[in-house]
């Protein structure tokens, strides 16, 4: 049997618009049949919608339509005698099952149908029967030019209006009718047995005398529990006296009441209903009895809970969207005015998470996300709201906290507690983020500024170099602005030959030669003049222009090799940084072998170099990646050693040439113990994997003292020359001691 409980929300409510025509009861029969075709054409859209009555000798006059030709087609009669065998018409009434007339309305046989426009009268048609006590009174139908496409709902509630206006005329006839008096309600009891809405009778006292099984099922009491019993039996504690005073006082006044009321079962279950409560009066006008209809709304109210909740919660992390995060702001706002507290607003962007994506799927990155929602959400108290903006940004609001210190402590717990890798599908990934922070109401008035500001703070943290917080100050205020215009101007950057290459010695130790040189990246703005790399890089990165950047300055530097090696043959190493981008493209040793081919570079002087935090971020692709390219000759130095978090169980499988201690370490050799000791622990572990070491940022005679003392093999810093363009390089190679040695001496990589 078809339920009502199938009907999504529009189903529902015009359900209940079409009960609200069915229950009134002091109009006529054919006036509700009328208005019940007016409502399913207006609502559902079909060509024609009719309706007509059986009469005693087994006629059906069609008494309403709405649509197209409705005009014509009222006043139509309709016979269903054995002679016009065989009788489709018949079929529904004798069968009381919907029939479909696929040839429309000419198969019902009716000459008065012939003066129809072909085109309505060739409307495809299904007959529902309307139902009374196992019998049909009547015939619902439809004539629509697409009924195959009707939506499973619309046909549950064509059944259902059929069925109940059938119930409901049969009720008119019992009530109205000058034969039936009260002793007719037993009969219409029976007849409304068969209704999928409960349904109950009282007197005038609000006795009950009738209710039915769709009453006893949904209440959970049987017949003979609730006949003699008050309806005040369903009464939960979720309405106060004055709800039931307003009810009755509408009855009273209006003869009619209807709304959501939460009523108890026998169980002790509270739920919500629509309950419509009718005065049925006699022929003198006066109240014989009541009876209320009613619907359990329990599964309806659960779907707008939840359709409620998708609507203001991320579906992937269930934590609060954006626009739920908006509203508590703002309530956060109001508060804070009114208590004359602070706020704060962090807002958290994920460093680089869209080469997770792009490298491992989308599936991987949400899973990422659902672990770092988690994570975020265990750095913070339950009373703080956190929030997923979309992608891969959220959103914090604190409240009640001391003074911003006690800000920054939180802050940095999410910091610190990114830095432990989330294990996906057997990936160890690390994913840093970069927080920008808001105050109420020294940075902000309202929610909008307090986010905008916020959200300048978290971009001036990511331009810094990425995983840490900054407060907002006044003098960040333009960066949004400078950023998208520095956006705009970096796009065209390479087509405009802006860049430059720069290039810084290494030397080695033992001989005091320069072995190798870096290559890295400069940007000539016009107007403006040379931009640090640190300014613009972390750009680049965010918008994917890194990639042909990177690409340009790759072939750059095998071009001014080759150019060296044909002008002045000079063999030295050529060392190139790969972002992290790159080093995730699945073509990258297809891009450098094609470059070494076409600058005619030999691979064995390329030094390939990447951070550590990248070759350690997906360990099994990684070694695929280094051991492709070291198949194609070229050699792999591990940038920024110490700061990653390398396994040395891990880093020994690494095909890699040389560990490239990071400057920061070397800064302070010379006055911090602590310093000092990974500094010497990083160059044993590399001596005693077979591996080259070379120092960055050397700049002191004590740094190049100690370094030369322990053994390491190279050094690179201001101390020996800064980054220079290729012409001043060459002149600063005639200028190093030992050149001449050096010019005609092929280095063995």
């Amino acid at each position: 049997m078809t339920s009502t409980l199938n009907l999504d929300q529009d189903g529902m409510a015009v359900l209940l618009d079409i009960h609200d025509i069915l229950m009134t009861w002091n109009a006529s029969e054919l006036s509700v049949l009328q208005k019940v075709c007016d409502k399913l054409r207006s609502s559902l859209h079909f060509d024609l919608v009719w309706g007509g009555l059986i009469s005693p000798n087994n006629n059906l006059s069609i008494s309403a339509a709405a649509g197209v030709d409705a005009e014509q087609v009222t006043g139509t009669l309709l016979t269903y005698s054995d002679e016009f065998e065989p009788c489709r018409l018949r079929q529904c009434i004798d069968n009381m099952v919907p029939v479909h007339l696929s040839e429309g309305l000419i198969a019902l046989n009716s000459q008065a149908f012939d003066q129809l426009p072909e085109q309505t009268r060739t409307l495809p048609t299904v007959l529902y029967p309307l139902k009374l006590n196992g019998s049909c009174v009547g015939i619902l139908g439809i004539s629509t030019q697409k009924p195959q496409q009707q939506k499973q709902h619309e046909q549950a509630l064509l059944q259902l209006t059929a069925q109940h206006a059938g119930f409901a005329l049969g009720m008119l006839r019992s009530f109205v009718s000058k034969d039936n008096d009260q002793g007719n309600l037993k009969l219409a009891a029976a007849v409304f047995d068969s209704s999928l809405e409960g349904i109950f009778i009282t007197d005038t006292d609000g006795t009950i005398l009738a209710a039915n099984a769709a009453c006893n099922r949904i209440t959970g009491y049987d017949s003979l529990e609730l006949i003699g019993q008050n309806p005040r039996l369903f009464k939960s504690k979720q309405h106060g006296e004055e709800f039931y005073t307003a009810l009755w006082n509408t009855v009273r006044q209006q003869n009619q009441w209807e709304g959501e009321i939460w009523n108890k079962r026998k169980s002790g279950e509270v739920y919500p209903e629509w309950l419509s409560i009718s005065a049925i009066k006699n022929e003198q006008g006066q109240v014989q009895n009541y009876i209320g209809i009613f619907i359990d709304i329990s599964k309806q109210k659960a779907a707008e809970r939840h359709l409620a909740y998708l609507a203001y919660h991320d579906q992937l992390t269930e934590l609060p969207n954006r626009d739920l995060f908006h509203d508590r702001l703002n309530m956060a706002v109001l508060q804070a005015k009114r208590s004359q507290q602070n706020i704060a607003v962090l807002f958290i962007d994920l460093d680089h998470f869209k080469y997770i994506n792009d490298t491992f799927g989308h599936a991987t990155g949400d899973q990422l996300l659902q672990q770092v929602a988690l994570k975020l959400a265990s750095c913070l108290r339950e009373e703080d709201t956190l929030a997923r903006m979309g992608g891969d940004e959220f959103t914090v609001i604190l409240q009640e906290f001391n003074n911003r210190q006690d800000v920054e402590m939180a802050a940095r717990r999410i910091l610190d507690a990114l830095d432990t890798p989330f294990l996906v599908e057997h990936h160890a990934l690390y994913v840093s983020a970069s927080i920008g922070i808001s105050f109420f109401p020294d940075d902000g008035n309202d929610a909008s500024e307090l986010m905008k500001r916020a959200d300048t703070a978290m971009y001036s943290a990511k331009n810094d170099g990425r995983r840490r917080l900054h407060f907002f100050q006044s003098s960040m205020e333009g960066y949004s602005l400078n950023r998208v215009a520095m956006e705009q101007h970096l796009r065209i950057a390479l087509e405009q030959n802006e860049f430059i290459v720069f290039y810084q010695p290494q030397i080695d130790l033992t001989s005091g030669r320069i072995v190798g040189v870096e290559a890295l990246l400069r940007w000539q703005r016009p107007g403006i003049g040379l931009i640090p790399p640190n300014q613009f890089i972390p750009l680049a990165e965010d918008t994917g222009l890194i990639l042909p950047i990177g690409e340009w300055v790759l072939r750059e530097a095998c071009k001014q090799h080759k150019l060296w090696k044909n002008t002045r043959n000079l063999n030295l190493r050529m060392g190139v940084n790969l972002s992290s981008h790159q080093f995730k493209q699945a073509n990258l040793s297809t891009t450098v072998t094609n470059i070494l081919k076409e600058t005619g570079m030999n691979p064995k002087f390329l030094d390939l170099e990447l951070t550590e935090s990248v070759a350690m971020q997906d360990v099994y692709t990684s070694l695929r990646t280094l051991k492709t390219l070291k198949q194609a000759g070229v050699q792999i130095s591990i940038d920024d050693f110490g700061t990653g978090y390398s396994s040395l169980s891990y880093l020994k499988q690494f095909p890699i040439d040389r560990l490239k201690i990071d400057q920061s370490f070397v800064a302070d050799i010379a006055s911090d113990p602590n310093s000092a000791a990974i500094v010497l622990a990083i160059i044993a572990m590399s001596h005693s994997l077979g591996l080259d070491v070379i120092a960055e940022g050397v700049e002191t005679q004590e740094q190049l003292k100690f370094l030369k003392m322990h053994s390491c093999n190279e050094v690179q810093g201001y101390l020996f020359g800064r980054p220079m363009p290729a012409d001043e390089f060459s002149k600063f190679l005639y200028q190093w001691p030992g050149l001449k040695a050096l010019a005609n001496q092929h280095y063995s990589p």
